[in-house]
């Protein structure tokens, strides 16, 4: 072939491989003035450097802008070359510099490998994990990522991936909460068990303690009139043992709820705590006759009306205590006030755990399973009022 012949075919090659050039441009055009492109990802020396296109407005971008999940694309190399408005809200950034960003920019450094190896899975297949996000500002926010590949219709090359986010801030400040609650739970239970405990030790253990030296003295006697008179004395201590042991019994579980409900049990336990104690004791109960209440608040409600008066009893010194039981169609208010002692609630909170304030963590753990709450108010020398409000829902 002669050096004439070679050169001829030259500018034939290049006039073709023009005429692909500008078709392709022409497709490019086209599609973009139809509103099918909204992103072009140039490749240059240094990686690929998306542009997005002023005005291309996707019906599937007004679709994503209306989630509550973040909605991100990513190119090969993991650059954002598209992303909602939820995701910018998430991440703290404006949208403008979101897009053409890498999304690991996002990620903290520790949590950067794990996320890396993600979004590679998810170039193959679908996958989902829970990771942390850094959003502008520091702020971490804990999210959970949903990848898929992304492919062009019609083809089976992946360009990239494309991605959900969802905010778990919510979930995990719910889980939180529960194990909280679990918690709270579980010391009230052992609080209970503790003060159950103490009560047998120092009530109706002694009276066992004394039966058990007073049969002795029995089998000692000289006398029939002198076992009788120790028999009869016995007797006394055995019957005073067995209403301790039923008092007990009723902290354990009220039956009296279950019989007739909670008016029945708290006139009971308010007139028990007056006789035993020698205070004197105001007490109203409004608007429970209508509906009975849900067995967990009634038992909730008692309990803490127990609490409140032993607090009473072994720390206010008081001479007299006004109990109110008032429903509305919201809510049941408890609120038990003294003129003892008083004390003062701010200095209370650095005392150490197991006295009066520690019956007060009780109350407040109570109510709180409930969704309710307990507020003291006491002054030294001006009393304690101790007022727990509790949301009223159908059994």
């Amino acid at each position: 072939m002669t050096k004439k012949r070679k050169a001829a075919r030259r500018p034939q090659a290049g006039v073709r491989e023009l005429r692909d050039r500008l078709k392709t441009a022409e497709e490019t055009l086209r599609a973009i003035r139809a509103g099918e492109v909204d992103a072009i990802v140039v490749a240059r020396a240094r990686g690929e450097h998306v542009i997005t296109l002023a005005g291309a407005e996707l019906a599937y971008r007004i679709l994503f802008d209306q989630m509550n999940e973040g909605a991100v694309t990513l190119t090969r190399d993991g650059t954002i070359a598209y992303c909602n408005r939820r995701f910018a809200d998430i991440v703290r950034t404006p949208l403008a510099r979101v897009i053409g960003a890498p999304l690991r920019r996002f990620v903290p450094p520790a949590e950067q490998p794990a996320f890396d190896a993600l979004v590679a899975a998810g170039h193959r297949e679908n996958r989902r994990a829970d990771t942390t996000f850094r959003a502008e500002g520091g702020a971490l926010v804990p999210v959970s990522v949903s990848i898929a590949p992304l492919q062009l219709e019609g083809s089976g090359d992946v360009i990239g991936v494309i991605g959900v986010v969802t905010d778990i801030s919510e979930r995990e400040r719910a889980e939180e909460l529960r194990n909280r609650l679990i918690q709270q739970a579980v010391t009230a239970q052992e609080e209970e068990r503790r003060r159950i405990a103490r009560e047998l030790h120092d009530e109706a253990g002694q009276s066992l303690t004394a039966l058990l030296v007073g049969l002795r003295t029995i089998e000692e006697s000289r006398t029939i009139t002198e076992a009788a008179e120790l028999a009869q004395r016995l007797r006394a201590i055995a019957a005073q043992t067995l209403d301790e042991v039923g008092r007990l019994s009723r902290g354990l579980h009220p039956g009296i709820l279950d019989e007739v409900g909670l008016p029945a049990a708290v006139t009971r336990h308010v007139q028990e705590f007056a006789q035993r104690h020698g205070v004197a004791v105001d007490l109203r109960i409004e608007g429970l006759d209508s509906e009975v209440l849900p067995p967990a608040l009634q038992a909730t409600v008692y309990r803490v009306l127990q609490e409140a008066l032993t607090n009473v009893a072994k720390h206010a010194g008081a001479r007299s205590v006004r109990v109110r039981l008032v429903r509305d169609k919201a809510t049941v208010e408890l609120r038990v006030q003294d003129d003892g002692a008083g004390f003062d609630p701010a200095a209370g909170a650095e005392l150490a755990v197991g006295d009066r304030h520690f019956g007060l963590q009780v109350m407040r753990e109570r109510a709180a399973l409930l969704g309710g709450s307990v507020k003291v108010e006491s002054r030294p020398g001006a009393g304690t009022t101790i007022t727990a409000h509790f949301p009223v829902r159908r059994a």
